[in-house]
């Protein structure tokens, strides 16, 4: 014999038997789902009737909503209400109305409520382009802004408008606090002296990976956002154990975390292991009698921060929120806006509304440098709406306006214009 029959057979047997055992987990997790859901519920319905932060109610709601929970049941109507009247003034708590706001298309006002949440983020910026608990922020941290930027992500879906600035300040600061090993802290490294931490690393990798995709450049593996990206994985290679294990540092959070990142950056493994199967497995033999889950891990952590321990056999609210979120894996890699329509500059007319050119100026920015020649030929437009289009685009794209006016005439702009081309000429 050859050995080439055996060594069929055997890949065959192999493959079976990872087949058999993918279809054991997936019932493994249904039924802890279903499980789960009279846990999830009764955490629900206490949130919808006593005093919570806003951000641990919307964080129930989108594990309910990813759940399959109705939008008809009396408890989910009754918790969404009061998560509609809440008056959100922290980072956690705005981005994760954003969130549920992105996922749950009945929402009353949704785009308008999302614009207002997304302006109202905004502000909680420090000078860097980094993401404090509150407004008017002079220090950061990465846990706030890796929600600040799922926040923002889900509000561009929704028609809020997000300057390109706002994606590459927030990488640059973020990529700027990397390690030499890859991983990533809560705080800045000189200010903390920590090492780096799991939670940490997944949340400076799914906020590289947003702002990597909001600018377009998912398709540029040598550019500095994918550069940092992969030595992020690369130290989850090194650190593979942290992947599957309830005793790591706020692990739920963790793992929810890793999930987004996973999803972003389309990677199934860590240290040659399916990250997946090893939360899952850890989530089901931590799952209480009674279907929740409490993480003692993750006392004090993120959205969830300051929550009790919850009734006996139903667990912590945020836990068990944390847990059927990364069950259900349901975070999409990509968005998909309420409108799939784009707005091109030959669309834009003379009677165009505002919010038509801001749409065609972020279809010109989205396109980037390869657009310059049309939208320096918009700049010369007899149109004004078309001319409104170009600037506010020319200032995505190059960061600055070179002083061009688009309400002045062409011969006023002539210098300006002229800026414009010689830039595109050195950069292009």
């Amino acid at each position: 014999m050859n050995g080439k029959p055996l060594a069929g057979g055997l890949l065959a047997l192999l493959s079976s038997t990872a087949v058999a055992q993918g279809d054991v987990l997936r019932e493994q997790v249904n039924r802890a789902l279903d499980e789960a859901r009279p846990a999830l519920m009764s955490h629900l319905k206490d949130m919808a009737n006593l005093e919570v932060r806003p951000g641990e109610l919307a964080l129930v709601l989108l594990a309910a909503i990813h759940d399959g929970v109705p939008a008809t049941d009396a408890v989910f109507a009754a918790a969404m209400r009061r998560l509609a009247n809440a008056n959100p003034t922290e980072t956690y708590d705005l981005a994760l109305r954003l969130l549920v706001l992105e996922a749950f298309p009945a929402y009353p006002d949704r785009e308008v409520q999302a614009k207002r949440d997304a302006k109202a983020l905004l502000t909680h910026r420090n000078s860097s382009g980094a993401f404090d608990y509150r407004e008017n922020a002079n220090g950061w941290d990465l846990s706030n802004t890796q929600y600040a930027a799922l926040g923002l992500r889900a509000a561009k879906a929704m028609g809020a408008r997000i300057e390109r600035s706002v994606w590459t300040k927030m990488a640059e600061e973020v990529g700027d606090q990397q390690d030499s090993y890859g991983g990533f802290v809560y705080r800045k490294r000189n200010e903390t002296g920590m090492a780096s931490y799991a939670s940490m690393t997944a949340a400076g990798i799914a906020v590289l990976a947003i702002c990597r995709q909001a600018l377009g450049q998912e398709d540029r593996p040598n550019s500095t956002y994918s550069k940092q990206i992969a030595r992020g994985w690369q130290w989850f290679d090194r650190n593979a154990t942290v992947v599957g294990s309830a005793a790591e540092h706020w692990s739920y959070y963790f793992h929810y975390g890793l999930e987004r990142a996973g999803i972003l950056c389309d990677v199934d493994k860590v240290g040659g292991k399916d990250w997946y199967a090893l939360g899952a497995q850890m989530l089901i033999r931590d799952q209480l009698a009674g279907g929740g889950w409490n993480s003692p891990a993750d006392a004090g952590a993120g959205p969830g921060a300051g929550a009790g321990p919850g009734a006996a056999g139903r667990g912590q609210a945020a836990s068990t929120a944390f847990a059927i979120l990364f069950l259900r894996r349901k975070f999409q890699k990509v968005v998909a806006p309420i409108t799939p329509h784009i707005v091109t500059l030959p669309a834009i007319g003379p009677n165009s509304k505002p919010e038509e050119v801001a749409a065609c100026a972020d279809e010109l920015a989205r396109r980037g440098k390869e657009v310059m020649p049309e939208l320096i030929a918009a700049l010369r437009s007899e149109l004004l709406p078309q001319r409104q289009a170009a600037a506010m685009a020319l200032v995505e794209i190059a960061g600055e306006g070179f002083g061009y006016d688009p309400v002045k005439d062409a011969e006023t702009n002539r210098a300006a214009v002229k800026k414009v081309e010689l830039w595109y000429l050195r950069n292009r």
